[in-house]
Formats: structure tokens, sequence, C-alpha cells
């Protein structure tokens, strides 16, 4: 009797197991499948409000208008060209309003262990439609000056328009200089950048 208990209870203690294996498999395939419709869910979530920021965004991204070029290992690279009617700026009153401009997207990276100045912060930008404007110091990333070994700078350099149409431009040429920072002013090299980018 003894014996058929202990084997009663066991096959019932194994049936419950079972049942409990069976109940946690079954769990954690409806979690597996939660976890699915999560991420689908999300996924498409970010995409919606990823196409409705593409939609809102003010700018139109050249990103093969790109430039590079290495002046004794300093190295200068634009990265892409932005344009927009509709950029945030400021009146001569100090008044917020949305006006025309062009970015220009640098890198500037000095690879030896000299000295360098450069200023395409402060470059010249000519334009298809007539323009010629300087770049604005104050909306402008500071990318600058002074270029110590191993400096990397990075930085959006920007331009207002005056007559606007920015959609209309069809390539851009920008202009500005450097040197190489020497120990006396005879040591002293200038140069002068030039590049010419098509964006239509």
């Amino acid at each position: 009797m003894k014996k058929l208990l202990v084997v009663g209870l066991s096959a019932f203690l194994l049936a419950a197991c079972g049942n409990e294996v069976d109940d946690v498999a079954q769990n954690e395939d409806e979690k597996a499948k939660a976890k699915t419709e999560e991420t689908a869910a999300s996924e498409d979530t970010s995409k919606k409000e990823a196409d409705k920021a593409k939609e809102n965004d003010i700018w139109t991204y050249y990103e093969d208008a790109k430039w590079n070029d290495d002046y004794k290992g300093l190295k200068t690279e634009i990265q892409k060209v932005v344009i927009s009617d509709k950029a945030p700026g400021m009146d001569d009153n100090g008044e917020e309003i949305t006006t025309s401009a062009v970015g220009v997207q640098f890198k500037i990276e000095n690879t030896t262990e000299g000295k360098f100045v450069t200023y395409p912060d402060q470059a010249t930008l000519v334009t298809s439609t007539g323009e010629q404007v300087e770049a604005d110091m104050v909306f402008s990333e500071n990318i600058g000056g002074e270029i110590d070994k191993g400096v990397i700078k990075e930085g959006d350099v920007i331009f207002y328009l005056k007559r606007g149409n920015a959609d209309k431009i069809e390539w851009v040429k920008l202009s500005w200089t450097g040197n190489t920072g020497g120990e006396t002013d005879t040591d002293v090299e200038y140069k002068d950048w030039e590049t010419e980018l098509k964006l239509k």
C-alpha cells in the first residue's frame, strides 16, 4: 500500500510538473509574441516619427556636395551642404525671423606636429543665383583660428542670403584664407582655399 501511495504521489507530482512546464512554455511563448508585437509597434511608431520629422525639417540636404584637401598635413573636409528658405535668423532689431540660408558642414584635422591657422568660419559664399555673402559668425560654429597638433574641429558655417531663393541654387563657391603658423612672420606661408560644389 505504501509503495502504491508513493508511486501514485510520484505520478501526481510528475503530472503537475508537466503541467507547470507546459504553463511556463505557454507563458514564455505569449511573452515572446507580446514582445515581438511591442517591438513591431515601437518600430512603426519610430518610423512615423522619423517621417514626420523629415516632413517638418526645414533643410534640404546635399550629401554629395563634398570636398577635401590636404595642405601640408592640415586636412580640410566639407561633408555636406544644406539650404533652406525657412532658416531661423534675426533681423536688424534682434527679432527672430525666418530667412534663406546655406549651411556648410566642415571637418578640419591637423595631422602634423606644427600649428596652422585657417578661417572657414569667415568664408565668402558665392551662389549660382548671383549672391556673394560672408559667413555669419554669430550663428556659425567656431571652427576657425589656430589649430594645434592633433586637433580636430567640426562644425557648421551658416551664410544668410539677402535675396532668398535658396531652393533655386544649383552650385555654391566657397573661399577662405589661412596659413602655416610659423615661429616668426618670415616662416609663415599663406594659403587661399577655394572650391565650387555642385548641388543640382
